[in-house]
């Protein structure tokens, strides 16, 4: 899944045009809401796939924009100092904060469904070893069955390791350069990503990779959907540092029937038969392809409209409803659950032909998968969030110290 609720979504969407705090509010809530969409894109495609109705909704979009979204919000700080504009973000920090955001309800998903599913148990000491620590696309018997879904926790754990030492460099080469240097060479660096990801898939399509390997999910293959949504983050920053005017693309943007037709072209593309076959069948390596670069342009159109767009248009209006804020704050246990439910509730639930029968299979799905996602985010997520914003107590004794010690000023 992409980035959590520990992020500060109003310091990633903070307009130059200093918007009132309601107007403010809803970009916030638009982006909780994207994420919140994703989710359910993602339960409506593996639902779908039960049945005898072919797939519904945008195959790749729900990984995807969660990748963008998390490119996006973590980025920021390592753009604002590369900028100059802050100082260096803390590593450790990071770190403990995204590992708390991540393993705790991982872990506690994975060991209740290992003992109502046994067949999602891994093989041995190495797949158990995997499977706690997220690196089973690493192995070609890493995702089991039921929790097939976790591949993307381990694409995106490869990009919180990554983005420390991306960020760094990109920083270190922008900062000997003037604020306009800076900001295009950062982007420049962004923008290797794009190349990276098409060998990636190539090489892993020409070796034949795929079938028996899980190296099509490492995180060079979806580089440019983190890439992109750190670009979207970046440019926003070079606006408010002054070095570009985004008044014509905020312009073409705030156009809310533009941006409409453009999304539905894109999920028409996707759909259509240069997508490949609608129905649970392989497709070829270009159909693929153009699955995933629809999906990536869909996440980025939909991110850069909830940030860009006027806060009274139909897409922050849309994505910040109370119903889809709620489903993007659950949005990780639900991501967690949806699929073992799916695969303890398969075999009992018969009624699955037409539309119909998926609607009412994708009922039951999300009646169950939404209280448990729910449930965890009160008594697993939101206790590691708060734990991880807590100070190391050599922090709190250094304050305390200096507190007490009188400043030579004094």
């Amino acid at each position: 899944m992409g980035a959590r609720a520990d992020v500060q979504f109003d310091d990633a969407v903070a307009s130059p045009d200093d918007l009132p705090k309601a107007e403010k509010a809803i970009q916030v809530d638009a982006l909780t809401g994207l994420r919140g969409f994703a989710a359910l894109a993602v339960v409506a495609v593996h639902a779908s796939g039960r049945t005898d109705f072919d797939w519904f909704g945008i195959h790749g979009y729900g990984p995807v924009s969660l990748f963008v979204l998390s490119g996006f919000l973590l980025y920021r700080p390592w753009s604002v100092w590369a900028l100059g504009r802050g100082t260096r973000p803390e590593v450790r920090t990071f770190a403990r904060r995204r590992l708390l955001r991540i393993f705790p309800a991982y872990l506690v998903v994975m060991f209740a469904i290992a003992v109502m599913l046994p067949e999602s148990q891994p093989n041995g000491p190495d797949g158990w070893l995997r499977a706690v620590t997220l690196t089973g696309t690493f192995a070609s018997d890493g995702l089991r069955p039921g929790f097939e879904q976790t591949w993307s926790l381990g694409t995106e754990l490869s990009w919180y390791v990554a983005l420390p030492f991306l960020g760094l460099v990109a920083g270190l080469v922008a900062r000997r350069r003037t604020p306009r240097g800076a900001f295009w060479s950062t982007l420049g660096l962004l923008a290797l990503s794009i190349p990276v990801t098409i060998a990636w898939r190539i090489w892993t399509e020409v070796e034949d990779l795929g079938k028996e390997f899980t190296y099509s999910f490492w995180l060079p293959g979806f580089l440019v959907c983190f890439a992109g949504g750190a670009a979207v983050a970046h440019v926003l920053e070079g606006e408010k540092a002054g070095i570009v005017d985004l008044t014509r693309v905020r312009g073409w943007f705030q156009r809310s029937w533009l941006l409409f037709v453009v999304v539905v072209v894109t999920v028409l593309v996707c759909n259509s038969a240069l997508g490949g076959p609608t129905a649970y069948v392989p497709a070829t390596f270009s159909e693929r392809q153009v699955r995933f670069g629809c999906s990536t342009l869909l996440a980025l159109l939909l991110l850069a409209g909830a940030v860009l767009c006027r806060p009274t248009s139909w897409l922050p209006r849309v994505m910040s409803t109370r119903f889809l804020t709620a489903i993007g704050r659950w949005s990780f246990g639900i991501y967690l659950w949806h699929l073992p439910v799916i695969v303890l509730l398969e075999d009992d639930f018969v009624h699955r032909t037409g539309f119909g029968g998926f609607l009412l299979w994708m009922s039951c799905i999300l009646a169950i998968s939404i209280p448990l996602g729910a449930a965890t985010y009160a008594w697993v997520e939101s206790p590691a969030i708060s734990w991880s914003k807590k100070k190391p107590r050599s922090t709190d004794r250094a304050a305390v110290t200096g507190a007490a010690s009188p400043s030579p000023r004094d």
